[in-house]
Order: C-alpha cells, then sequence, then structure tokens
C-alpha cells in the first residue's frame, strides 16, 4: 500500500474526520504535520513506561512530566471531556546541542511534545508527536546539516514508539504553513560583574512576570547542565535554556470543553528559549506562535480562534512590557534577515 493511500485511509477510518477538522486535500498540497499510533484500548500504563523507560534506552528524556492534566482541568472547573491528556516534552541533548551552535532556534522545539489523549467517549487512544519537518520550517531553519540531524532522530525514535505500543504509525497531512510562523526578541542590559547572578536574577524576575499574568512555567532546561560535556559543547554561550510556558485556563478551553481538540496539544506547551552569546550583553530569544496550532489543524471553531490570537497578542505585548525587542526571524549566527514579527 502506498504512503498516500495510507493517508487517505487514515482520515477516512483510523482517524475520525471530526477529530482534526479538516479535509482530504490533494497530494501535491500536503506535508506531513504529525505523526499518531492509534491503540484501540487506554494504553496509558504502557505509554508511561515508554517515556519513563524505553526512550531514555535511545537517548531522549523528559524532564518535566506533565501527566494527566484532565484531571488539574475537573479538579478546577468541574468537568472534563477527557479520559487522559498528558504531556511528554522530551528531546536527545546529545543532537540537539551540538545544533545550538549552528542554529540556536532548534531550541523552539527542544523540546516537543510526545502527546497522548484520549477523550471519554471514544475507544482509541493517540500518541503522537509533530513531524520534525514542520517543526524545522515553523522555526525557519534552512540549514542541511541541521534539518538531517534532527530529523534523523525520529527514525528510531518511532520505531521505538511503534514496537512499544504494537501499532503502526499514520502520518496526518497539512497544507500550508501560517505566515508568521514566530515570536522573536532580544533584551540589551549592562554587563554584569557576575553572569551566573545576573541570570539568576533576570530569570527569577522574567518568570515572575508571565506568572503575575496567569501563566505557568510548566518546564525548564538549563541547556548547559543538560549533559556532564555540555559546557564545552556550548563553549561559545554564556546561557542557554528554554521554558515550557504554558496558561491553564487557556489549555483547558483550547483541549478541552465542548468540541474537544485534544490533538492540538502536539504544539505544547510552548517552548520559548532564551540565550546569551559569550561576550555579549544581549538575550536573544524565540518561540513559535500560537496561530501555528489553529492554521496548521485549521480549527474552525471562532471561540477557540479568537482565544489563539488573544495570547499571541498578549505574549509579545508582555515581552516588550519587560524591556524585549521584537525582532526578525532570522539564525542570529549568520547575516540572513526576513521580515519583522509583528
Amino acid at each position: 500500500m502506498t504512503k498516500l493511500i495510507k493517508k487517505s485511509c487514515l482520515l477516512l477510518t483510523v482517524l475520525p474526520l471530526a477529530l482534526f477538522a479538516t479535509e482530504v486535500s490533494t497530494p501535491t498540497k500536503t506535508k506531513d504535520l504529525a505523526i499518531f499510533y492509534n491503540v484501540p484500548t487506554n494504553i496509558e500504563n504502557k505509554y508511561n513506561k515508554l517515556v519513563d523507560e524505553k526512550l531514555k534506552d535511545i537517548g531522549f528524556n523528559c524532564l518535566d512530566p506533565r501527566k494527566r492534566i484532565n484531571d488539574k482541568y475537573k479538579q478546577t472547573w468541574g468537568s472534563s471531556e477527557l479520559d487522559i491528556l498528558s504531556f511528554m516534552p522530551i528531546m536527545k541533548a546529545s543532537t540537539i546541542l551540538p545544533l545550538l551552535n549552528i542554529d540556536p532556534r532548534i531550541a523552539g522545539f527542544a523540546p516537543f511534545n510526545l502527546l497522548i489523549h484520549k477523550k471519554l467517549d471514544e475507544d482509541i487512544t493517540h500518541v503522537g508527536h509533530l513531524a520534525p519537518e514542520v517543526m524545522l520550517d515553523i522555526l525557519g531553519i534552512e540549514d542541511n546539516e541541521v534539518r538531517r540531524k534532527f530529523s534523523n532522530d525520529f527514525k528510531v525514535l518511532d520505531s521505538t514508539i511503534e514496537k512499544e505500543l504494537g501499532v503502526h504509525g499514520e502520518t496526518v497531512p497539512y497544507k500550508k504553513l501560517s505566515e508568521n510562523t514566530m515570536i522573536n526578541f532580544e533584551y540589551e542590559f549592562k554587563t554584569p560583574k557576575d553572569m551566573e547572578d545576573f541570570i539568576d536574577e533576570f530569570q527569577m524576575n522574567f518568570e515572575m512576570t508571565f506568572t503575575d499574568k496567569g501563566y505557568m512555567i510548566a518546564g525548564y532546561r538549563n541547556h548547559m547542565k543538560a549533559t556532564d560535556d555540555a559546557k564545552e559543547i556550548l563553549s561559545s554561550y554564556d546561557g542557554f535554556w528554554t521554558y515550557s510556558l504554558c496558561h491553564m485556563e487557556f489549555s483547558y478551553k483550547i483541549f478541552d470543553t465542548k468540541g474537544a481538540r485534544p490533538e492540538m496539544g502536539l504544539f505544547a506547551p510552548c517552548s520559548m528559549y532564551m540565550y546569551i552569546k559569550k561576550g555579549s550583553n544581549k538575550i536573544v530569544g524565540g518561540m513559535p506562535r500560537l496561530k501555528n496550532w489553529s492554521d496548521l489543524l485549521e480549527v474552525k471553531d471562532e471561540k477557540r480562534l479568537k482565544l489563539i490570537e488573544k495570547y499571541d497578542i498578549e505574549i509579545p505585548a508582555i515581552l516588550k512590557e519587560y524591556g524585549m525587542k521584537l525582532m526578525p526571524n532570522t539564525n542570529p549566527l549568520l547575516s540572513k534577515t526576513s521580515k519583522l514579527g509583528k
């Protein structure tokens, strides 16, 4: 059976059309958005074992698992449409760290989410992740070495998931990217006497700024401590870290409630990266826009679209209020330019 036929069968049988609220389009207009493993039973325990044990064997790890977010929804808002929703932000440090020296924007999906979701009214459990190519396209990364090495890791990742869950993965297509996929920013500071103290203080104040606005730091990765040799690999940086940014009310209304769209959790929680080049007095950062979620999954629900638009406006506003300057989505290590973030 050809890959094209598999995709068509997927949309007509294994995954109901309502799940992704999109139509099958002509092959020439689609690319792979994600790969899902759809199991006709509840496999939560098997999934947790996969993440906690099996992925470590192939070099991936999950530092900040967010298991059973649906329980928090029900506890806070009194109801949930979901039987299970868990986010497992994973990455393979041995691959990612050297790539940060070529294009630091790769941190915008380092980590990325290995999603599991199941609605109360369905029998199928869905486990999936975004396709590496669409992550790279959202980030705007064109470097062939970064694209090749980042994508290669998904071969063993997917073969491991397929083996452990006992089902074949099926791809889900998308038609086109958003026109403006990223929020990129810079923050200029006075050169401190002690850079580590400065970074600690900056992080504390920055995190408080977002938590005061109702956001949650759902995860944190200090890439400088990711491996025993991380500082040596990232010797051209004074600091490099990634936040997993979340807003619980936003996520409840997007992934849960009537007409729930838990598959949008492919993009969550949002990875916001920041770094300081050695000898520099600027913090450089970025994160994918939420509009990627609605555009790539062709969301039609007006309430969810307005909510996504609201937070795509609010996040840059918070950054600017803190003193950040919005920048073009380019590889800051090169001299390329592109249109400015709005």
